[in-house]
């Protein structure tokens, strides 16, 4: 009976351990979209559940290749004419048209790029190595501070590191200082390290965010002021890219009350092991 025993645990141990790395596969391929084929072992049933996720696992990031590559060629055309607008629009006489058309030129430029912003994320491996957080953080809001934006920090004693891209962070942070200053009229940055967690937080004075509301803005192109008037909302792919790049970095984004009325972003990344 003991032979037995060990015999059929050894078996169901050989026989669940492909299925235990095809699931850690999946899962990595669901936050990188980096396929990793397996190699096709076990029972016949489970060499053929394997082969089918290899293959559909190369199919969607085919897919989504070609759609950046799509993306990419229509962005570099629209660049082109865009441009030759702008200086057609120079030779325009100076008046509220002329200013008119420039913004709209602006605006379509900026649509562009962050469609192609976003485009890329689902495609492109967030690039990691340590990072202080807070000299990161820091260098966004003194840019937006040196263009005269309502934009303070709450600097920590000493830095916080996350094993993270620095760009990646730069853009976390720069998009959720203008959704604040956009929304709020103001944003209020702060950083700090807790339990093993690095959290930016970004707060402001606007009107709140509906609870109900809080994971549709979080979807490309949703905005909760429906106008298309950058002034008051951007091309609605700001807070998508936070959540993507968030959730590309193992991270958690969470979007609370402020106390006194605004609204308070939160995004939480694994620390970094101590660099000393």
């Amino acid at each position: 009976g003991f032979i037995v025993a060990t015999l059929a645990v050894f078996l169901v141990i050989r026989e669940t351990l492909p299925l235990a790395r095809l699931a850690r596969s999946v899962e990595r391929f669901g936050s990188e979209l980096a396929p990793v084929p397996l190699p096709e072992k076990g029972a016949p049933e489970v060499r053929s559940l394997i082969g089918a996720v290899n293959r559909m696992q190369a199919r969607i990031a085919d897919l989504l290749r070609n759609r950046t590559i799509v993306m990419g060629a229509i962005s570099h055309d629209l660049r082109t004419y865009l441009t030759r607008f702008r200086l057609r629009i120079e030779l325009f006489p100076d008046g509220d048209l002329k200013e008119a058309a420039v913004r709209d030129v602006e605006d379509m430029q900026a649509i562009v790029e962050e469609a192609l912003a976003f485009a890329r994320l689902t495609t492109e491996s967030v690039e990691k190595r340590t990072v202080d957080v807070v000299t990161v953080v820091a260098d966004e809001v003194e840019v937006r501070a040196n263009f005269d934006k309502p934009v303070t920090m709450e600097v920590p004693a000493g830095p916080a590191h996350v094993l993270v891209s620095a760009t990646a962070i730069a853009r976390i942070a720069g998009n959720l200082i203008d959704n604040a200053v956009a929304y709020g009229g103001s944003a209020d940055v702060s950083v700090r390290e807790d339990n093993g967690q690095v959290e930016i937080a970004v707060a402001d004075r606007g009107p709140g965010i509906p609870v109900a509301e809080r994971q549709r803005i979080l979807e490309p192109f949703y905005r909760l002021d429906t106008s298309r008037n950058r002034e008051s909302g951007g091309t609605g792919l700001g807070l998508t890219i936070v959540a993507q790049l968030v959730e590309a970095m193992n991270g958690r984004l969470g979007i609370e009350d402020r106390p006194g009325g605004g609204t308070v972003f939160r995004v939480r990344l694994p620390a970094a092991a101590d660099t000393d």
